[in-house]
């Protein structure tokens, strides 16, 4: 018998996957031209803070890996093999169809089956398929060190544990911001002609898609999951304490917004960094925050309809969303822009829904299954026999009228 599914999950899952979608189509409008400034304002400022999704499925992981196999031995082979088939072959897949996208559009080129095969390959070890594979390679990376990982770290307090997590985090961000995003100029002029320029030179590239990057939001959710009823109630005892973080880690990121990017004019690149300790903050803040509100409305049973089986194609819609969107703005940008101001809504609410029906349409069959890995394979807790009595007490009602 499995443990029991946690619920709370679900609804972080589905925060985080919003988020995803808004910030990749409202990041085409930032090409458009506007009417007022304004209207750029809030287009800019909604993306910067909405750049939690990332962590948000980072702790996610490691919140449900360690809470599934603490305690018992991981058999290697078999979660090798599910891994394998539902994360590194879909992420194989989808590299392949984004790079025809790209084609279609003339982003990239190549020429013959051997040019593309070595295309795909290239993208396939360094997550440039499309914008948002990234995370996936991120995914694979943490998976290949979880059996040692959850050998290892089993820490007895769990206080203590995350105010460590938590100040080493601030350090690394701290160094990464200011010294290889900030300084990046000087870091590599440092190092030019000397042995580490070529290293220096990779770091500073891929430095997004490492699992060392992110290693806070894992071992935080790690810790989360290993004590899991610890940390519910910690949530609970201190849901004033967790608004207060959220409100100031809120006001400190639309202030540095204003400050450095809109009064002294600071590359947009930095100002959305996700290695920003600012953004460091507000997203633990958020993940506490959502999680409090998760508990909340899992234990009424809130939305559980809407978010259940989005949850369960939460992959399938990561994958599939960009192509949608894609075909949104390529195709149909000059009447979707009929909708207005509508559209900031109206578009990413298609492209989860259409993503979400494919999803649950390939997963649905066993031949077709592998291209969306874990969305095929992922139960959910659909309120059948609710609605089935409700279905019931209609036909009831329906009779007496009669």
């Amino acid at each position: 018998m499995g443990k029991p599914h946690i619920g709370e999950v679900d609804y972080l899952r589905v925060l985080g996957l919003i988020t995803i979608v808004l910030i990749h189509a409202w990041g085409f409008y930032l090409l458009m031209p506007v009417a007022s400034p304004y209207s750029r304002i809030v287009q800019e400022l909604g993306i910067n803070l909405m750049r939690f999704g990332r962590q948000v499925f980072m702790f996610i992981t490691g919140l449900v890996l360690f809470y599934n196999y603490s305690g018992r031995q991981v058999n290697i082979k078999r979660f090798f093999t599910r891994r394998l088939q539902n994360l590194v072959i879909p992420y194989a897949i989808w590299t392949a169809v984004y790079l025809l996208i790209k084609r279609s559009s003339q982003m990239v080129t190549w020429s013959g089956l051997g040019g593309f095969i070595a295309l795909w390959w290239q993208n396939v070890l360094n997550g440039n398929g499309y914008s948002h594979l990234y995370y996936i390679l991120v995914a694979i990376q943490f998976y290949l060190f979880f059996p040692w990982l959850v050998a290892l770290f089993r820490p007895r307090r769990p206080a203590t544990t995350a105010e460590i997590i938590i100040g080493l985090g601030l350090v690394l961000y701290a160094l990464y911001y200011y010294l290889f995003e900030v300084q990046q100029d000087l870091v590599m002029a440092a190092v030019t002609g000397t042995p580490l320029a070529g290293i220096t030179g990779w770091f500073l590239l891929y430095k997004d898609r490492l699992l060392f990057s992110y290693f806070p939001y894992y071992l935080l959710g790690a810790l989360a999951g290993l004590h899991l009823e610890t940390w519910r109630q910690w949530l609970q005892s201190h849901w004033e304490a967790v608004l207060v973080l959220l409100v100031l880690a809120t006001s400190l990121v639309t202030g540095q917004y204003f400050y450095h990017y809109r009064y002294q004019g600071q590359a947009w690149a930095l100002t959305i960094s996700v290695f920003k300790p600012s953004i460091y903050l507000y997203s633990l803040a958020i993940i506490a925050a959502g999680f409090q509100l998760a508990f909340y409305l899992e234990r009424h049973g809130y939305l559980r309809w809407l978010v259940a089986p989005l949850a369960a194609n939460s992959l399938g819609i990561y994958l599939l969303h960009p192509a949608v969107l894609f075909i949104f703005n390529s195709y149909f940008w000059q009447y979707l822009r009929l909708f207005g101001f509508l559209l900031v809504i109206l578009e990413p609410a298609a492209a989860i829904v259409i993503s979400g029906a494919i999803s649950a349409l390939l997963g649905s069959n066993r031949y077709t299954r592998f291209i969306i890995g874990e969305a095929g394979n992922l139960r959910y807790n659909f309120p059948w026999p609710k609605l089935r009595a409700h279905k019931a007490a209609l036909s009831d009602y329906g009779q007496k009228m009669l």
